[in-house]
């Protein structure tokens, strides 16, 4: 019972940590610009689709690294800046500190948060892929009347 209520009444203070250490406003106007601009790409490269293939495939990939960016870049980063500059709140409250003889308890569980947001990210892009493939079948353009072709060079 302590250590609920250690750790709901640490919820806030870090809660302030966090917003200070992404610069407060500044990040969400970040994230928003980037929301912004993954939206607009998205958006053209699904309007393009039929009639600019190619530039509707780079305004899609732009997207998609935006989206990269943010989930393999700047929230892992994130967390390990606040985990490693907020430890005397978090150590003991919201992450364990020394269990026994694991001293290195503390970096174990900010690890394998990061770690989980890996992960997370993997399966979410993984997903994405398989649902825009599924979406979007590749198809020849109508005016590709070629003949499959077999068997070495001519």
């Amino acid at each position: 019972m302590e250590f609920a209520e250690q750790f709901f009444g640490a919820l806030p203070e870090a809660g302030r940590a966090l917003w200070e250490l992404g610069d407060g406003w500044r990040t969400v106007g970040v994230l928003i610009g980037a929301f912004v601009l993954m939206a607009v790409f998205g958006f053209l490269a699904l309007r393009w689709r039929d009639r600019h293939g190619w530039l509707s495939a780079i305004l899609g990939v732009k997207a998609g690294f935006i989206a990269f960016w943010l989930v393999f870049g700047m929230i892992p980063s994130g967390w390990m800046f606040f985990a490693d500059g907020e430890r005397d709140l978090l150590e003991g409250t919201l992450l364990p500190g020394p269990i026994g003889p694991f001293e290195d308890a503390y970096e174990v569980v900010r690890d394998l948060v990061t770690v989980g947001l890996m992960g997370v990210g993997i399966i979410a892009f993984g997903v994405a892929a398989v649902w825009l493939q599924k979406r979007f079948p590749r198809s020849a353009s109508p005016d590709d009347d070629r003949e499959p072709v077999t068997g070495g060079y001519r």
